[in-house]
């Protein structure tokens, strides 16, 4: 047997109840006035729980959250370096007053375990964003998330019944549970490897480094809340399987899921996540170039920086600090720039969207950038995400048939409307307010959380099918603060409300989408049609939004199906006009014919 690394603060917390208590403590709960958790407060709950937080044994009070937002420690000293904070509506906060406990429980009403009260308190969600997250940019989606969080937070002990059946079951192995297993294999030097995406070779290459170093690895992806446009957790564990079974020494590697959710909060999460998996019993952690980073908001080697302001022995885990690997045609092998002298022109990179167009339009992925296993695990999950194809299409005039009695004339309108200027937001991780929560506002909703928007969801009541994880729901009145922070405002109540989110939108200059009311308008949501990385939207500048999915429908029959194709060539010949300077005026004919020559290499 293994003697494993001390858990952080000496002692491995665990708050489930016991088993002769569980049903004891289920029935004081049905009593207890109710704090509704989101999907990260869960996760964190769970974290807390198991150990893998320890030495947190709850939510943090306001003395413990405003050391670890200014010191990285908590108040008696212990680097800490994530607020763990449970956050509370207005109308929750009233009627915790007098209470000394509360249940905790999901969106759908069941209960997860029981809260001490011991401090209620007030944050100001752009000091912890700046403390955090190094910014107040509400495209930041740690920062989205504060803004669209209550301000009222409580701290206190937890006490957790046993969990429901969650996902990855089989891999979601607590500390306790991956100690033990680590101990029976012998190890000492364990290494760990965070990650939230698919791995690549590079990816691979530098586990197995690790793995010449140390006794063992343990696999360890994130799979709690995570951006919308990252891959999800069911296709990157097919991945990881696929990996694990034919390419790693199964004596030597360990797979095991890790509930946390992604906060992005770069250097800081990086050492959270050391921390984390020395209570699980790893002793050097992977830490990569921009480790938990999002955006351009962390320098490449900040995370490795953060743990330069600490001691040894105040960690008690090692990082093991590493570049970014590539495959180098050069060297003719994986490498690093620490280890490969050549420059960028020699590497094989390839990012995430080229990674999407390849897959998406059949194409077969270099074997340097990723095994053939994964590739075909991501290419069915992107099959499976894309819109539906249109029907094949047809080189005849598009027509819209109607019946009427009379032919239709042309109207003059003496007051046309003004001109559009077409714009497309890119929502993904920025804030969006729904103010309403009937049957249109759900219809809306859908689509807006296809962008990867972060939405708030404000109404006195909820529809059924908005209690879901991904949204967060506000039940009370609109008001005017609640749009701060937000892009974008859907207006999907009674239009005395919808006129008063007009004016606080005006306010903040914030975007409003009004239902069924162009004049409240100051965007409009048109009919949208993406195929292959095109996106085409119509409107009829908000007075006929039946005639807009008409025309939506329409365009559908004749945009060719290949139409990502079209967009692999298009960019190739912009990348070739800028290098050779191609006026603007000959790029139309010049990309006429570049299509066209596409077709001709066809063989029929």
């Amino acid at each position: 047997m293994s003697r494993l690394v001390d858990p952080h603060g000496g002692t491995l917390v665990d708050r489930f109840v016991p088993a002769d208590e569980v049903e004891g403590l289920r029935h004081r709960a049905e009593s207890l006035p109710q704090i509704t958790l989101d999907a990260r407060e869960q996760a964190d709950l769970e974290l807390i729980a198991t150990g893998a937080a320890s030495p947190l044994v709850g939510f943090l009070g306001a003395e413990d959250y405003r050391s670890v937002l200014e010191r990285l420690r908590l108040a008696d000293g212990t680097v800490w370096p994530l607020p763990f904070t449970l956050a509370v509506d207005d109308a929750t906060r009233d009627a915790l007053r007098g209470a000394s406990e509360a249940a905790l429980g999901d969106s759908n009403g069941r209960v997860w375990g029981v809260l001490r009260i011991e401090d209620v308190y007030t944050r100001d969600p752009l000091v912890e964003s700046r403390a955090v997250y190094g910014t107040e940019d509400p495209a930041h989606p740690g920062v989205a998330y504060l803004l669209g969080r209550p301000r009222t937070l409580v701290g206190g002990t937890v006490r957790v019944l046993p969990l429901p059946e969650l996902p990855f079951a089989r891999y979601r192995l607590t500390p306790r549970e991956l100690r033990r297993e680590i101990a029976a294999r012998g190890w000492q030097r364990v290494a760990g490897f965070q990650t939230r995406n698919p791995i690549h070779r590079a990816h691979e290459h530098l586990t197995k480094v690790a793995l010449e170093v140390t006794d063992g690895l343990v696999l360890h992806p994130l799979v709690g809340e995570t951006k919308g446009d990252d891959v999800p957790a069911s296709a990157r564990f097919q991945a990881y399987e696929a990996l694990v079974a034919g390419y790693y020494p199964k004596d030597r590697t360990i797979l095991a899921a890790f509930p946390a959710a992604m906060r992005y909060a770069g250097p800081r999460e990086a050492l959270f996540h050391a921390l984390a998996r020395k209570n699980y019993g790893i002793t050097h952690l992977l830490v990569g170039r921009d480790h938990a980073g999002v955006g351009k908001y962390y320098g490449p080697f900040d995370a490795h920086a953060m743990f330069d302001r600490f001691t040894p022995a105040e960690l008690g885990v090692t990082p093991i600090k590493l570049d970014a690997a590539f495959f180098c045609k050069a060297c003719g092998s994986l490498a690093s720039t620490r280890t490969c002298p050549h420059d960028a022109a020699d590497r094989l990179e390839l990012s995430g969207t080229r990674v999407r167009e390849i897959l998406r339009s059949g194409g077969d992925l270099p074997r340097e950038f990723t095994r053939v296993e994964v590739a075909e695990v991501l290419r069915a999950h992107y099959a499976a995400s894309a819109p539906a194809a249109a029907p094949s299409p047809v080189s005849v005039p598009v027509s819209v048939p109607v019946s009427v009695s009379e032919p239709i004339q042309p109207v003059a309108s003496a007051t046309a409307p003004p001109a559009l200027f077409p714009v497309f937001l890119k929502l993904s991780g920025r804030r969006v307010v729904v103010v309403g929560a009937g049957p249109v506002a759900a219809s809306k909703i859908k689509s807006v959380l296809d962008t990867g928007a972060q939405v708030t969801v404000i109404a006195p009541e909820v529809a059924p099918e908005l209690e879901r994880p991904d949204l967060t729901l506000v039940r009370r009145a609109f008001r005017p603060a609640d749009l701060d922070g937000a892009w974008l405002v859907v207006a999907a109540a009674p239009p005395e409300v919808n006129r008063e989110v007009r004016a606080a939108a005006e306010q903040r200059g914030v975007f409003v989408n009004a239902v069924d009311n162009p004049e409240t308008c100051s965007a409009y949501a048109g009919g949208v049609l993406t195929r292959g990385g095109v996106t085409v939207a119509v409107s009829s500048n908000g007075e006929a939004p039946a005639l807009a999915g008409l025309l939506r429908e329409a365009l559908e029959t004749v945009l060719p199906e290949d139409l990502e194709r079209w967009l692999v060539e298009a960019r190739a010949q912009r990348k070739k006009w800028r290098a050779e300077g191609v006026p603007m005026k000959k790029r139309r004919p010049l990309l006429l014919q570049a299509l066209n020559e596409l077709y001709a290499e066809t063989p029929q």
